[in-house]
């Protein structure tokens, strides 16, 4: 995006500062705004508790927002996209468990250092519930989500890796469980770097239980099953 700076003045304007790079202005606030969302939740997170989190004034703020809503609006964009690139590396893979660990691994190299994003898609999720004004609104992440899971699970049926008689939407919705669950877990509980111990165990109780046993992954299972990535 190309830069827009004020003339020079005899003092500092409304807007955005003099000669900051807008693009990386706007990324600051949308930054800030993510934290204090996940920290005070959507009603406590005031236009004022923003831009003091981010270290400008209100004028610059709304110089980029006009509005809370529009913050808002612009992080769900943002996880949809990372959500949307995970997907894409999850349907290039072959099997389930690897579309899984596809799926996982291109969230967490695409996500912030600090696991700030899916946070955030989970507050939000859960400000969908708690907060009137977003009952109505659409969450974008959680129907991709929701669709990968199952597009995943019929995909596995077709290629014989779950057995035929499978009930397809409970294995989905077991999946899609797990995704919420793991994400409040690693985000709000221990942290991601607790969560390998997890992933492996999970890893094994799909190879031995969900999935039709393959030959080549019962004998990886019983040597040294490599864990699905929900940790860094």
């Amino acid at each position: 995006m190309a830069s827009r700076t004020q003339p020079a003045t005899s003092g500092r304007g409304r807007g955005r500062p003099v000669g900051s790079d807008s693009a990386e202005t706007r990324a600051t606030i949308l930054r800030a705004a993510r934290t204090v969302i996940i920290e005070r939740g959507y009603e406590a997170a005031t236009f004022q508790a923003i831009a003091a989190r981010a270290g400008f004034s209100r004028p610059t703020m709304h110089y980029y927002f006009s509005t809370k809503e529009e913050i808002y609006e612009s992080l769900q964009q943002e996880a949809y996209a990372l959500v949307a690139d995970s997907i894409a590396a999850a349907k290039r893979e072959e099997t389930l468990l690897t579309q899984l660990g596809a799926f996982i691994s291109t969230a967490q190299r695409l996500d912030f250092s600090d696991g700030s994003m899916m946070r955030f898609i989970v507050s939000s999720r859960l400000e969908q519930h708690r907060h009137p004004r977003l009952r109505a609104t659409t969450t974008p992440v959680s129907d991709a989500v929701a669709e990968f899971y199952t597009w995943m699970v019929d995909d596995a049926i077709r290629r014989g890796e779950i057995p035929a008689d499978a009930d397809a939407s409970a294995v989905a919705n077991m999946l899609f469980a797990m995704f919420w669950g793991m994400g409040l877990f690693a985000g709000f509980v221990h942290g991601p770097q607790n969560t390998s111990g997890i992933a492996k165990q999970l890893n094994v109780l799909l190879r031995r239980g969900l999935l039709n046993p393959q030959p080549e992954a019962v004998e990886a299972a019983a040597s040294d099953p490599e864990p699905l990535a929900f940790g860094a």
